[in-house]
């Protein structure tokens, strides 16, 4: 079969390779759909990833596939179901699965090699993360569920509800997913980026308004001024994933809000956020990693019922051979990848 291979930093490579055989509890798929994906993109400049097997490694993490082969003690499962699989399976038994806090397992298993013609599945995964498909939900939007679960995770950090003015930083992938779901839950929400096509988007996916991002401490008083009766918006969601943006953040609530710090920054960055708000104005700062089986289902549940313009997220498909350029080039759009 053909795969995509990475062997180090920027070298990633198409090769034949075999056709994986499944292990005890294991499923092989074969792959309708991958989906490129920022982190990808990362991986790929790095060389390495704790998610990935030491290079030359197989790489690609958003899929959906018919099943081809079943393990022995894999159940619940059979050759032709058509499937969608989480990238990620927490163990169940370490201290924070025992607390109910799995998107911080101890032992998680990950999954890899998306950019396939062939897809094993581990059988952590199959037991806990592989879901099928409804009905009538095209493979393309079903391979979302991986992103939309972690905005489900973001949104179940956050606890304005019904009314709550909201503002979300960054119309990306992430941020348009988060600004909808909160929408969803009926809070009102104002998303902020640079980019006009971006805002627009948010609007259609539920958004109240859309804003130019804040630049500097003059926009940031502007964008609080007009939450709240001018004392600020009741929760703010960062989504950009810079440390400028947590600094933005924190001074853009109100006074009892709420921050959830969503987006991640890169290894190393430290920010500094001034002690008065944080103590007087009794803030609440959360983060939020990653995803959760039951934020899995909800995804799989919204790709399948809601309205939102989930297509708008993916770009034109390409073919597995596009992948290495589409991934160095870097996009805002998630491009379905045909494997065959």
């Amino acid at each position: 079969m053909r795969a995509l291979i990475l062997h180090g930093p920027g070298d990633l490579r198409l090769e034949d390779v075999p056709v994986p055989e499944p292990a005890s509890g294991e499923v092989i798929l074969a792959v309708e759909r991958a989906l490129t994906c920022a982190t990808d993109a990362k991986i790929l400049r790095q060389g390495a990833h704790p998610s990935i097997a030491p290079v030359p490694a197989p790489l690609g993490h958003e899929a959906c596939g018919v099943v081809s082969a079943v393990g022995d003690g894999a159940l619940g499962v059979s050759v032709g179901d058509l499937v969608v699989v989480a990238n990620s399976a927490p163990c169940g038994e370490c201290p924070p699965c025992a607390v109910g806090r799995p998107s911080l397992c101890e032992h998680i298993t990950y999954l890899s090699g998306a950019y396939a013609e062939y897809l094993r599945v581990p059988a952590a995964i199959v037991s806990r993360n592989l879901l099928p498909v409804p009905g009538g939900l095209e493979p393309e939007r079903a391979a979302m569920v991986e992103p939309l679960a972690c905005a489900v995770r973001g949104v179940e950090r956050v606890e304005a509800g019904e009314g709550d003015e909201v503002v979300v930083l960054g119309g990306g992938t992430q941020g348009t997913l988060i600004a909808g779901l909160l929408a969803v839950r009926g809070c009102v929400v104002t998303l902020c980026d640079p980019h006009e096509d971006r805002r627009e988007r948010a609007i259609r996916f539920g958004a109240a308004r859309a804003m130019d991002a804040p630049r500097d401490a003059a926009a940031i008083d502007v964008l609080r001024a007009a939450h709240g009766d001018g004392r600020g918006p009741s929760a703010v969601v960062e989504a950009v994933g810079r440390p400028d943006a947590w600094q933005a953040a924190v001074s853009i609530v109100r006074p009892g809000g709420e921050v959830l710090l969503y987006g991640g920054c890169a290894p190393g960055t430290t920010v500094t956020f001034p002690t008065f708000p944080l103590h007087y104005g009794e803030l609440s700062i959360r983060g939020s990693y990653h995803h959760t089986p039951q934020a899995v289902r909800a995804a799989l549940a919204h790709l399948a019922a809601d309205d939102a313009p989930y297509g708008e997220l993916l770009g034109e498909p390409i073919t597995l051979d596009e992948v290495p350029g589409v991934l160095t080039a870097g996009s805002g759009l998630k491009r379905p990848v045909i494997v065959r």
